[in-house]
């Protein structure tokens, strides 16, 4: 019997107004909301959420002697015994027993505390009973366990969980799990799925987001949706057992087999005529056809008495456009995708705020398929063995084609993924459960470009020319083993193990062998001053390495009192390839319940993040042997202050002209001596309050500082001067401090489910990831200000309601505030080689620098930017601090998403329709765990649609995303010198929009059996 893990609830600077978007969607809103409410309650009043309250439990079972005990008999119908069927009891707090019936039927569980019990007991060819609200006391109780035949029903006997708050720490009422109906509000493609489930999880301690785990193993492709039994997201975000915090934390499980044969298939699809287009293609642009068509399948059912098995498979065809669209080119005629050479004479500048630019749609086709067989074994009573293959394929054409790139940037990838995950769960005792985890996981990629010229890279215009990402073949081979120990004690929950992870990864590329030609200004290009040029010279274009880790953890879950519990752990953690080989993680929390309805939780801890892959590629290919990187950059600046260019007769078409060899200006990159692995501290204070049946409201502070952050450094600036080497160096010196107010909301019962948050968010940091570079070297503090991942406001809102007739309802909400981002002047004035000086904020009047001639200054710029300032890209006098960093922000983004669905069920009954039984995922079926853990079987319900208890069912369904056709856009460009400074190129994406299309439709029919 596999480990059973208990189961949990879950851009300006304001979000208002959000445009006309937001009135509709709160009236969505309210109608959701007023399905959850009870029945006394006004269906129009939101606030009723929290003006019915009705009684409820803590979840803390009442102090006993320790000796209480369950016993009984398993039967079948006609009172015979049942040996070898695995009977589990779980408390109100989500603690979990397990057994095996012995060959007379009988089971016993003692030495159990006072308190509420559910009881499930399988066995193959019956159907799962359940009793939920068995009352523990100090004497033994008796229950015999009278299962039915499977084909006349599929559950017994269940009584509804009510998200009670509990005292447990993987019960904290600001996770959220989603299964059954709740999955139908997200999206069928993994792909936007993906970008919805770290939407959900909410953002993370830091810059580096959450981590997604699927059967308990980090990385890999997510399956489809209809392979998910189970999403959980945020849960006891202090345990020892994970590398990073909880919240931001997505726990995806596949379903297991069953002891009946069922399956399903479904299609879903969209064309560009039910969608809506783009803002950024032009009326007399030719858009071509594009639509998607994905479908998925599955089958389950057993293989013997000890075995069954899963198949399940999905097909993806993408007819998606990328948009072209550069601020400005230099072409011959207005239209013409092709720029001219720099410094050709009798082309002209055509930019896209005139009208007169270029702007073009290209087709982006792709192809995705997957097959993934599983297969759950009972190798004896109390060892259960899960077998998990999954093969993906996918290919794709003009790839890195949109916005500012144009055509000839692009390439064609293939890439394919082979994995395969095996887990052994073995009940040692009645206390005590080991599990153990093997993942083998192999990847190739492979790129190949469109053109091998000379990369055009024009600050803030346009990306032309070849694609310096070159021609490349990558291989990886990714080994992890995972053993975790759990035991449960009278007032001790304690939990052990570890994790021993290693990649090694094979990569040939020619990166960089074509050189990029750099200009700081389309006026630049059109002049043909060059700004900088690069070229890599390879030796060795093939490189191996290997990246290992380990985490060690220990923690222990204390009952102290009743209505307290106090958490301790420690976690060890380690890798190569740096120094800092010793990093200790401790972590803290306690839960304190006043009276039934309110707990207090406070926690503290300590998380690691590693040095990963790329980086470490990046060093080793860049050592001076493997390869070699020369880079040009003009000499200072003259004494009137105009820019030197670099050599006139230095152009994509005589590139052999750039003396590179020649001028020892190289580029090498190194880790420094002292680099150590980033951590993060943090702190936080919360409170978990139950509303009424079903409905919980959890409010959480959060203070996170990381230190140590990683950053990358000229290392040796002010020590070079032309014919000498640049030494780009990674550095663990930055830090970030970040304050968050996370307001969760769950509600499940019934017909209805409903879920969500509001975050806000403070950030500050001085650096934006590994490969940023501070923009004065050797001052890091000067880049201290507004983090990247500083985004003020967040709020997420999913809902499904089951309507009369089978119709279900589910509407997905995600609003969040403008992204901040940074004013550089597209110059390298500070001679570092790097293009990201920022640019100065200068009074409104400020006029343009001239020269002695009095001509204004070559490169010098001036431009006003609605209510965030002017900015200047020199320093006028009595100036000399740039603007602080992300001193600008984005457009907020807005959208609903709508998917309904009409179920038509026929053939016999099989199960209670949906609505007819109260629970949720609290409640007694839900109890079944982790990875491996093989779920209740039954039909009833197809995939995105309501539970018809027929044998058969066909649903129909559309789901609508971006409801109401709102626009999001993208961060706008803070390039001074680009034409578009300020403005925003192309569409949000992500969970937002599409680049083709703003609002879409997708049509989906599914068939389950």
């Amino acid at each position: 019997m596999p480990v059973t893990r208990p189961l949990l609830p879950i851009r300006s600077p304001s979000l208002v107004p959000l445009r006309l978007g937001w009135v509709p969607a709160a009236l969505a809103t309210i109608f959701c909301a007023a399905q959850t409410l009870p029945a006394q309650a006004h269906p129009l009043s939101v606030l009723a959420l929290y003006a019915h309250f009705a009684p409820g439990q803590a979840g803390v079972p009442a102090s006993a002697n320790g000796r209480a005990a369950l016993h009984g008999s398993v039967l079948d119908p006609d009172g015979a015994v049942i040996p070898g069927a695995t009977i589990t009891l779980a408390t109100a707090s989500g603690k979990v027993f397990t057994m095996r019936s012995g060959s007379d039927g009988s089971y016993t569980f003692r030495n159990l505390s006072a308190g509420s019990y559910t009881l499930t007991v399988k066995a193959t060819g019956f159907a799962t009973f359940v009793r939920a609200g068995i009352q523990i006391a100090a004497l033994p109780q008796t229950i015999d366990a009278k299962l039915a035949i499977a084909d006349q029903a599929t559950v017994v006997e269940v009584t509804g969980g009510d998200n009670k708050v509990s005292i447990d720490q993987d019960q904290n009422a600001s996770a959220t799990v989603l299964k059954g109906k709740d999955l139908d509000a997200l999206s069928d493609d993994p792909d936007e799925l993906s970008n919805e489930l770290t939407a959900l999880a909410g953002p993370s301690a830091g810059p580096n987001g959450g981590q997604i785990y699927i059967d308990g193993f980090t990385g890999g492709q997510l399956p489809p949706k209809s392979s998910i039994r189970e999403i959980r997201t945020n849960q006891n975000p202090f345990s020892a057992e994970y590398d990073r915090a909880g919240f931001g934390r997505v726990e995806v499980f596949t379903k297991p087999g069953t002891d009946k044969f069922h399956g399903s298939v479904q299609i879903n699809g969209s064309d560009r005529i039910f969608n809506t287009g783009s803002p950024f293609i032009s009326r007399n642009t030719f858009q071509p056809d594009y639509h998607t068509v994905f479908g998925f399948g599955s089958l389950t059912g057993p293989i013997n008495k000890k075995a069954s098995f899963t198949l399940s498979g999905s097909l993806r065809n993408i007819q998606d456009n990328a948009v072209v669209n550069p601020p400005a080119i230099l072409a011959t005629g207005p239209g013409s995708g092709t720029p001219c050479a720099p410094g050709q004479a009798g082309c002209t500048i055509f930019q896209s705020i005139d009208g007169t630019g270029f702007n073009a749609v290209q087709p982006i086709p792709q192809r995705r398929w997957d097959i993934t067989p599983r297969v759950d074994v009972a190798l004896g009573e109390k060892n259960t063995l899960t077998t998990r293959f999954r093969y993906e394929h996918n290919s794709a054409e003009n790839s890195n084609i949109g916005n500012l790139d144009l055509f000839s940037t692009g390439f064609n990838t293939n890439s394919a993924e082979t994995s395969i995950q095996i887990s052994d769960t073995q009940i040692v005792s009645a206390k005590v459960i080991n599990e153990t985890r093997f993942e083998y996981r192999r990847s190739t990629s492979d790129q190949a470009p469109f053109s091998a010229a000379p990369t055009l890279l024009v600050q803030g215009a346009f990306t032309g020319g070849g694609n310096a990402g070159g021609l490349s073949h990558d291989l990886q081979n990714h080994l992890e083993v995972q053993n975790y120990t759990s035991v449960g004690l009278a007032k001790h929950f304690i939990r052990f193990g570890g994790r021993l992870r290693t990649t090694s990864e094979d990569n040939t590329t020619t990166a960089g062998a074509n050189g990029t030609f750099t200009y700081s200004s389309i006026q630049d290009y059109q002049a043909g001053n060059l700004s900088q040029f690069t070229q890599t010279s390879i030796s060795q274009g093939s490189v191996s390495l290997r990246a290992t880790d380990l985490g060690l953890y220990a923690e222990d879950d204390w009952k102290i009192r009743p209505n307290l519990t106090f958490s301790y752990g420690l976690r060890f953690e380690t890798q190569n390839y740096i120094h800092d080989q010793a990093d200790f993680a401790p972590r803290l929390s306690v839960a304190y319940a006043l009276g039934k309805k309110t707990v207090l939780r406070a926690g503290t801890g300590i998380f690691y993040d590693r040095f990963l892959l790329p980086s470490e590629f990046n060093v080793l290919r860049n050592n001076g042997l493997n390869q070699q990187e020369y880079i040009l950059t003009p000499p200072p600046p003259s004494a009137g202050g105009r820019p030197n260019y670099l050599p006139a007769d230095c152009t994509p078409q005589t590139p052999a002209n750039c003396p590179l060899v020649a001028s020892g200006n190289s580029i090498r990159r190194t880790i420094a001596n002292n680099l150590r692995a980033p951590y993060t501290m943090q702190t936080n204070a919360g409170l978990d309050q139950q509303l009424f049946t079903g409905a919980s409201l959890s409010v959480n502070y959060q203070f996170i500082r990381g230190v140590h952050q990683f950053v990358s450094e000229v290392a040796n600036f002010g020590d070079f001067a032309p014919g000498t080497g640049t030494l780009y160096q990674y550095q663990s010196e930055g830090v970030f401090n970040q304050n968050q107010l996370v307001t969760n909301l769950n509600y499940r019962h019934g017909r209805a489910s409903f879920g969500g948050y509001y975050i806000l968010n403070f950030a500050k940091s001085d650096t934006a990831g590994t490969n940023s570079f501070s923009t004065q070297p050797g001052n890091l503090g000067a880049d201290y200000g507004r983090a990247s991942f500083d985004t003020r406001n967040r709020a997420f809102l999913f809902c499904s309601v089951t309507l009369p007739h089978l119709i279900t309802l589910s509407p997905l909400l995600v609003a969040t505030a403008g992204t901040p981002y940074n004013i550089t002047t597209g110059t390298d004035r500070n001679r570092d080689t790097i293009l990201n000086d920022r640019a100065y904020r200068v009074a409104a009047d400020t006029a343009v620098p001239l020269d002695s001639s009095g001509k204004p200054v070559a490169g010098a710029v001036v431009k006003t930017l609605g209510s965030c300032g002017t900015f200047a890209s020199f320093a006028p006098a009595g100036v000399t601090i740039p603007t602080a960093v992300n001193s600008c922000t984005g457009p907020a983004a807005f959208t609903l998403n709508l998917r309904i669905a009409k179920t038509f069920g026929f053939g016999e009954t099989k199960s209670k329709p949906q609505g007819a039984i109260s629970g949720g995922p609290m409640g007694a079926a839900a109890i079944q765990g982790g990875p491996g853990g093989r779920g209740p079987g039954g039909g009833g319900r197809g995939p995105g649609g309501a539970n018809s208890g027929k044998r058969f069912n066909a649903t129909l369904g559309a789901q609508v995303q971006n409801v109401f056709n709102v626009v999001d856009r993208s961060v706008p460009t803070g390039t001074l010198s680009s034409p578009s400074f300020g403005t925003s190129t192309q569409l949000a994406g992500s969970i937002f929009s599409s680049d083709s299309a703003v609002r879409r439709v997708f049509l989906q029919l599914s068939f389950s059996f």
